[in-house]
């Protein structure tokens, strides 16, 4: 009888602990940022097809600890549930991408090099296997999702509401998050349409905790996207290379030497 009594005072013991952390959880929680984050998400997941213009800022660190920021122009077609299109350019990379819930294609523009990834089902499945399994990992890739407010707040501790604040010409809700691993801030159009104008991450785990910044210039939800934007069609002379799994580093084309085709770490 007295075990029964002790294990019973544990398992109590556990359950208040439990609800004493989800507590604790909830009250980091700004319901205002929760829901105004949730109403952008929704916005997002609701419409079938868009398209994105944006410019990403990424921080790396030089050999004397320096930050340095490289920036980046993004065109992004999405077409729920299995397409997508990416374009992105840089003064020193030219990449695109095509996903046709067949196969997830890479071509490096510049190099005229092209791979074909055989990755197959929605884009959700999609972009963690690209992740996962080649170490592609595209700019604002996370607003294709079918539910961006689940991913968003998978692993949030806090959330905080600072008032209204200009972003990319518009009035915006700016909003601030926590995770174990990365802070996070979104700018939010304030109106009938709440649209992310505006986010940064940072990675504070990481050496000299490096930013990442995008500003969304341009939203579309109107033009009807083009079935031939998601057909991925050789360039003249381009070279197919097998993309190798888990590195992101391709086997060389015939005759030639090794070839990264896409690092987004590495990428300027």
């Amino acid at each position: 009888m007295a075990k029964m009594k002790t294990q019973l005072l544990i398992v109590a013991g556990l359950g208040a602990a439990i609800l004493s952390a989800q507590a604790q959880s909830s009250a980091n929680i700004d319901p205002r940022a929760e829901r105004i984050l949730k109403q952008a998400c929704d916005y997002l997941a609701q419409s079938k097809s868009f398209m994105a213009t944006a410019e990403v800022w990424r921080e790396h660190l030089d050999d004397s600890g320096q930050k340095v920021q490289f920036t980046r122009t993004l065109q992004l077609d999405v077409r729920r549930p299995d397409q997508l299109h990416a374009e992105i350019q840089s003064g020193h990379t030219d990449r695109a991408f095509w996903f046709d819930g067949k196969a997830l294609t890479s071509l490096d523009r510049k190099r005229n090099l092209f791979s074909v990834a055989p990755i197959a089902g929605t884009l959700d499945s999609a972009i963690d296997r690209a992740r996962d399994e080649f170490g592609v990992d595209l700019p604002l890739i996370d607003l294709a999702v079918s539910d961006p407010y689940k991913n968003a707040m998978a692993k949030v501790t806090r959330a905080v509401y600072f008032g209204p604040s200009a972003a990319m010409g518009f009035q915006c809700h700016h909003l601030a998050f926590t995770q174990d691993n990365v802070d996070w801030q979104v700018w939010i159009e304030d109106g009938p349409r709440p649209l992310i104008r505006k986010f940064v991450i940072v990675h504070k785990n990481d050496p000299g905790s490096p930013e990442f910044t995008g500003l969304i210039k341009e939203w579309d939800f109107s033009s009807r996207i083009s079935d031939a934007d998601f057909v991925f069609e050789p360039p003249e002379g381009a070279v197919k290379i097998d993309v190798l799994k888990n590195t992101g580093v391709p086997s060389a084309p015939t005759g030639g030497s090794s070839q990264r085709l896409y690092s987004p770490k590495e990428e300027h």
